[in-house]
């Protein structure tokens, strides 16, 4: 049996208020944990822009006593 534990995402936004409604949108979550979130502010000098990238750790089981099947689908 296969039981997924975790995931880590990296994501790209525009603002930092989109960073924090992304936060608590995902606090929200029942499908999993929050376990860390945090973003940074980059500065795209050449398009004068500023950006924000946001790491998430998603909890998924426990990793001890796993309790659900998980299937991930990413679409492109």
């Amino acid at each position: 049996m296969k039981s997924l534990l975790n995931v880590v995402e990296t994501w790209r936004v525009d603002t930092v208020e989109e960073a924090l409604a992304m936060r608590d949108e995902m606090n929200e979550a029942m499908e999993y944990d929050l376990q860390s979130f945090q973003y940074t502010t980059k500065v795209d000098k050449k398009a004068e822009e500023e950006y924000q990238v946001v790491k998430v750790k998603k909890i998924v089981n426990p990793e001890k006593e796993p309790t659900s099947q998980v299937r991930i689908k990413y679409e492109y």
